[in-house]
């Protein structure tokens, strides 16, 4: 070993103030340890008589050099001295510990020779000589080293200073060894605990977010990336309000953040509003929020936990909205309504039921539900039919009548369902009724009018037949003709057993025709002309004559082809229905019956109307469809009285443009939950084609009155009502004075000139309700309902004046005119509005004889 030079004492405290200032300026402990050591073992001074070995025996060591040296030798942190060889010359016994060296009293004195670093401590040779140091050189340096030990890792903090000699030239290297295991340790664990809450955070169902002081975010989980459609980094850093919450509100959260944060209110423990997500789209989210603090208690951010209630708060607004229609559809519906108990008792009613039955409410809670039957044979019969529908799962339809409070018997049809609740368990029997008596005169008056029967025959969708009993076609309509594709020629006079496909069908029809004397719903399957198979869902009973004997056979059917072929394919694979869904060019959704939210919708329904598909899978029903309520229900009421198996419905597409579909709907199982399929067709330019054709067959082409054909249709029904509710019903005849001089003297053109003007003016008189017609030529008649005949005059006679002051412009000429009026009102022998008609028509021509230009009562 090499004789080192010893620090004389004013170099000693010189250097031990240098470091002590270095130390209050903030250097680092080990450093200061590397070079300071590096110092003192280098013994950097000037040449001493230690240098001189006659020296040693005469020269008393030096306290102070001992105090050092023991300081040195106490030190617990490892301490090595290296030459410029890069040979370890001095180590204290820490260092001689760590590396395992023997020869402790020798080194501790520093009687050992040098030795290469390679051989003592591989591991920090290897990592000095990655840092550039080394034999050949290199500068101080500091770096963290870790040492694979038999019990297990450590890892030192290692600061290597260079040492010089008196003359500061570079000798070796000073190296601190500082044991750092536990704060690596410590550090490890922090970073597992904070990736344990990492994980938790982010697979927890609630959005999570931190904020600083300033509200911006700083952390952020998974699971609020993913509602609101942001990426993380999109978050951080960013101010939260102004991210997440609607401009409408941002001051007041902002305010509340504030206030809470500055502690001058307490913590709120939940608070809801909305947030809006990367797409623009309003969430409404339950928040939670908790004040993160110092260890002293200063507020330094807030801790936000929030839980999308969206849907859940869709669910309840719609289920509140539907529970207030409900009721005030109940109290409102113009159908009787009775909720029965499990053991048939009347436990409400509705006003309609009240008035249909002719008993307050008081009298009906608590009835049994058999004393508004016939007798005990009917109800028998109704149970018997609810029953049935109960135990199939379906809805109870049937026509059973019922009498009201004083005896009287009218025909009802009733509508019989199960009030389930969640646990399946009867809560009770919702019964509707509605009053038949105007049908059923309906009924009988359509028998003895061959001309509406004609319009119904030809007009109506199904196909109608009528065969003997030996199964030959008497009679088909044009909807047969059309469904078969058959010449009515072609089918009249044929049997019935050509058009089955299935031979067994027509004798299992006929038994079950003659067993019961009806069938309905009956699917079977027919053959078409070109042989196509279709299937068709009949119904059918017996004509019986005088004698209640069956003569002939009568029914409809209609195509169900495309329905069948639709609920074979919804019952394939998911991936098949999927295809059939998405390449169908037919609009097409499906959608969940107790929400109405539109679970899935085919590219033709995005492309109808006008939404993105993602955007449709977040709508409602109620969005699109564009009648309210009532409309709904009407139409409902409507489908099911025509026997329809679709609605007609008006739909609103994305641009606010309102179109005409029919909705063909059924039910379906998607993955264990119950759907509703709906194919949509757009039907507007048909509807507005029939309401035209209506318009053409109702209208008279030249005046824009009502046509005689209608005129009569609507004055019997006025009639009629009159008679039945004993209302006042005055009718008018007018008929233009000289009409044919005026054709004569100034053209026909002239005359039509004159009609047009004359109906023009009489509609503007006319109230809504009252009808107007024409019946032919000069000839006009009015029907004035719920009006007597002191009014009916009155009116009449102000028709008469505007008339009279008409100036009608005929090329150069004006030509002006009189009528003449018969007024009568309904009497009660008038049976039908032909009477009426004419008692005011002889009253016209009294008019006539008496001068023209004047009003004749009847």
């Amino acid at each position: 070993m090499k004789n080192r030079r010893t620090i004389p004492e004013d170099r000693l405290r010189q250097r031990v103030r240098e470091y002590a200032a270095r130390m209050r300026d903030g250097d680092d402990p080990v450093e200061f340890w590397a070079a300071f050591c590096g110092e003192v073992l280098a013994g950097a001074a000037e040449p001493g008589p230690a240098d001189r070995p006659e020296a040693d025996a005469d020269c008393p060591p030096d306290p102070k050099t001992s105090r050092l040296h023991t300081l040195f030798l106490s030190l617990r942190t490892p301490v090595l001295l290296l030459n410029a060889d890069f040979e370890v010359e001095v180590m204290n016994p820490a260092a001689v510990e760590l590396t395992g060296a023997r020869d402790l009293e020798a080194w501790s004195r520093g009687d050992h020779a040098p030795v290469p670093l390679a051989e003592l401590a591989p591991w920090l040779e290897a990592a000095l000589e990655a840092e550039g140091l080394s034999a050949a050189g290199g500068d101080a340096c500091r770096l963290d080293v870790p040492v694979s030990q038999r019990y297990g890792e450590r890892h030192f903090n290692v600061a290597v200073s260079l040492t010089a000699d008196f003359s500061d030239r570079h000798d070796g290297y000073a190296v601190v060894l500082d044991d750092i295991t536990a704060r690596v340790e410590g550090e490890r664990e922090l970073a597992r605990e904070r990736n344990r809450v990492a994980h938790y955070l982010d697979v927890v169902g609630s959005m999570v977010f931190t904020l600083d002081a300033a509200g911006k975010v700083d952390m952020v989980n998974r699971t609020a990336c993913r509602v609101l459609g942001y990426a993380q980094e999109e978050l951080l850093d960013r101010d939260w309000v102004d991210v997440m919450v609607p401009a409408s509100h941002r001051d007041e959260i902002r305010d509340c953040l504030y206030l809470v944060l500055s502690g001058q209110v307490e913590e709120e423990d939940e608070r809801t509003f909305q947030v809006t997500t990367r797409e623009g789209f309003k969430r409404m989210v339950q928040w939670q929020g908790q004040v993160l603090t110092t260890e002293g208690g200063l507020p330094v951010g807030m801790l936000l936990s929030g839980t999308d209630i969206t849907e859940q708060r869709a669910i309840e607004e719609a289920l509140a909205e539907k529970e207030l229609w409900l009721r005030s559809t109940f109290v409102a519906l113009g159908e009787a309504v009775l909720i029965l108990t499990p053991q048939m008792s009347i436990l409400d009613a509705n006003p309609a039921a009240e008035t249909m039955f002719q008993m307050a409410q008081a009298d009906l809670q608590g009835k049994p539900v058999a004393d508004l039957h016939v007798s005990a044979g009917h109800y028998d019969d109704f149970l018997a039919r609810s029953t049935a529908a109960f135990e199939a799962g379906e809805q109870a339809m049937f026509e059973l009548p019922l009498k009201r409070r004083k005896g009287e018997i009218f025909p009802a049809d009733q509508s019989v369902s199960l009030i389930k609740g969640d646990d399946g368990s009867t809560l009770g029997v919702v019964n509707v009724i509605r009053d038949i008596s105007d049908r059923k005169h309906a009924e009988a008056e359509l028998k003895r009018s061959e001309e509406k029967f004609r319009r119904i025959f030809e007009t109506i969708e199904e196909g109608y037949m009528v065969t003997d009993l030996e199964g030959t076609v008497l009679m088909v309509n044009p909807a047969t003709c059309r469904l078969l594709q058959y010449d009515e020629s072609e089918l009249v006079g044929r049997n019935i057993d050509n058009l089955y496909k299935v031979a067994g069908e027509r004798q299992t029809f006929r038994e079950a025709l003659q067993a019961r004397g009806a069938i309905r719903g009956l699917q079977m399957t027919a053959r078409r002309k070109d042989g196509t198979p279709i299937v068709i869902e009949a119904n059918a009973h017996q004509v019986l004559n005088n004698q209640d004997e069956p003569v002939a056979m009568e029914g409809t059917f209609r195509d169900i082809t495309r329905r069948i072929e639709a609920e074979k394919v919804l019952r394939e694979s998911e991936k098949q229905y999927r295809a059939f869904f998405e390449n169908n060019h037919a609009i097409m959704l499906l959608t969940d019956p107790k929400s109405e939210r539109i679970i899935d919708a085919n590219p033709a329904a995005g492309d109808f109307y006008g939404y993105p598909l993602e955007v449709m899978r977040t709508m409602n029903l109620s969005q699109i469809i564009a009648l309210d309520r009532d409309e709904m229900f009407s139409e409902m009421r409507r489908s099911m009285d025509e026997g329809r198996t679709y609605f007609i419905l008006r739909h609103r597409l994305a641009s606010g443009e309102i179109r005409d579909v029919e909705v063909y709907s059924g039910p379906i199982m998607v993955q264990g939950a119950q759907r509703l399929y709906s194919v949509i067709h757009d039907v507007t330019k048909r509807i507005e084609l029939e309401q035209e054709m209506k318009l053409l067959a109702t209208t008279d082409a030249l005046t824009g009155a009502s046509n005689r054909h209608q005129f009569f249709t609507l004055g019997g029904v006025e009639v009629q009502r009159a008679k039945r509710y004993d209302l006042p019903l005055t009718v008018i005849m007018l008929d233009i004075d000289y009409f044919k001089s005026i054709n004569d003297t100034y053209g026909h053109a002239a005359g039509d000139q004159v009609l047009k003007a004359l109906s023009r003016a009489v509609s503007k008189l006319l109230r809504a309700p009252d009808v107007f017609g024409r019946l032919g030529g000069e000839e006009f008649a009015a029907i004035l309902p719920q009006t007597g005949i002191e009014e009916g005059a009155e009116v009449a006679e102000r028709l008469r004046s505007t008339l009279a002051g008409l100036a009608v412009a005929v090329g150069d000429d004006t030509v002006t005119f009189t009528v003449s009026m018969g007024v009568t009102q309904v009497r009660a022998g008038d049976r039908t509005v032909e009477e009426v008609l004419n008692r005011a028509d002889e009253a016209l021509y009294r008019a006539k004889r008496m001068g023209r230009n004047r009003v004749v009562r009847d």
